[in-house]
């Protein structure tokens, strides 16, 4: 219980000093972690990249429902975050910079999956499309980007290079958010 309080008041502190970035009121709930976490790869041998991890909770989902530790790379902008994450999860390669930048951050590395937790209401049209051709990049083929929002209502898939492949409201989260699962289109790059 020691952990959740640390982790509340880290959260706190920095919603208070970046409320923007943060793109959200409280730290996600675990039905939506657990949601976010069914759409892990099944035998799969790859990386999977946690873009936004907060406070571990959808973290420590994907752990529970099986990827081992030492094949989570996760990206935070958050310093304190990702310093109190690399504490909490030592296996783990918590990278500490902007999704914005994964393709540099990863160095040609691809990954299995994309569970994403970003605030994507708070990012710009530009940005966007920036961070869909990143995910573009660093996906191997046919494997999918994982993204939850609170917008209920949207169907449509973040990018041109992206399709729906699946969706679910999670109402046990404050406030409510859909799980959205988007597969990349082959042969379609950005603009």
């Amino acid at each position: 219980m020691r952990t959740k309080a640390k982790m509340l008041r880290i959260f706190l502190t920095e919603l208070a000093r970046n409320p923007r970035q943060m793109g959200t009121v409280w730290p996600s709930s675990p039905a939506l972690a657990r949601s976010m976490a069914s759409w892990l790869p099944a035998n799969s041998d790859l990386s999977i990249l946690e873009l936004g991890p907060g406070t571990g909770t959808v973290t420590e989902e994907l752990l529970a429902a099986g990827l081992p530790e030492d094949r989570l790379v996760a990206v935070e902008k958050s310093d304190a975050l990702a310093r109190t994450l690399k504490h909490r999860f030592p296996k783990a390669r918590i990278l500490s910079g902007d999704a914005l930048e994964i393709a540099q951050l990863l160095q040609g590395e691809k990954v299995g999956a994309v569970i994403s937790s970003l605030p994507l209401k708070v990012f710009s049209a530009d940005q966007v499309q920036r961070l869909a051709e990143q995910i573009h990049e660093v996906l191997v083929p046919g494997a999918h980007w994982v993204q939850f929002s609170y917008q209920l209502v949207n169907g449509h898939a973040p990018a041109p290079s992206f399709h729906s492949v699946g969706s679910k409201i999670v109402w046990q989260n404050l406030p409510p958010a859909k799980v959205s699962v988007y597969r990349a289109r082959s042969g379609v790059r950005g603009h």
